[in-house]
């Protein structure tokens, strides 16, 4: 039988926690409810039961009694709830957790520069209305944390795929209709800009 180790050295925080269950990682109640300890069988059973068996794997490598204090805190804060499917209760992020998971995306986006440059420049151009400044400063203060070239005002420029990241911003800030994403093969003074990200 599958078996959870209360004494395990990893030790989750509490965004470990919110990241595994906001990419949809079942969790079921029995790691935060009183007893959880006593019926580690039961676990196991649940996930097996739902053929969830891979995100059981996820959940065992943590320490338990660490584990089930952080949910416990985490309903406490109403960031999660619990549900039921399949006769098996499960935890899940509130509306109020999502928010908090997508904090934690937000602060730990990068751009990934590893891959070799496919000779094509990225382009984000903004043009947001006047009553969502506070979002407009969020967006521009994200651009520069991301590492964009800014052209002008509101243009900024990347060699890198971003469209990903892109589009998270526009979602997370409310200003979809306003971010314009452009991907151009050919750019007037591209030597420069190549010397300025060194490719």
């Amino acid at each position: 039988m599958k078996n959870i180790s209360t004494a395990s050295h990893i030790s989750p925080q509490v965004k470990d926690v919110l990241r595994l269950l906001g990419a949809g990682t079942l969790l079921v109640s029995l790691f935060m409810f009183p007893g959880a300890g006593l019926g580690i069988g039961a676990i196991y059973s649940a996930y097996k039961k739902l053929q969830r068996e891979k995100d059981y794997e996820k959940w065992k490598k943590y320490n338990l009694p660490r584990l089930k204090f952080i949910l416990r805190r985490l309903h406490k804060q109403k960031l999660v709830t619990t549900v039921e499917k399949s006769g098996v209760t499960s935890i899940c992020l509130t509306k109020k957790g999502k928010l908090k998971t997508l904090k934690y995306k937000l602060e730990e986006m990068e751009i990934d520069r590893s891959r070799h440059w496919d000779g094509k420049w990225r382009l984000v151009i903004y043009d947001i209305s006047k009553f969502k400044r506070k979002q407009q400063e969020a967006l521009r203060r994200m651009l520069k944390k991301l590492k964009l070239l800014q052209l002008q005002k509101s243009v900024y420029l990347t060699p890198y795929p971003c469209d990903n990241e892109i589009n998270f911003l526009r979602e997370y800030f409310g200003v979809s209709e306003g971010v314009l994403y452009i991907i151009a093969e050919k750019l007037e003074n591209s030597e420069s800009y190549k010397e300025y990200f060194g490719i």
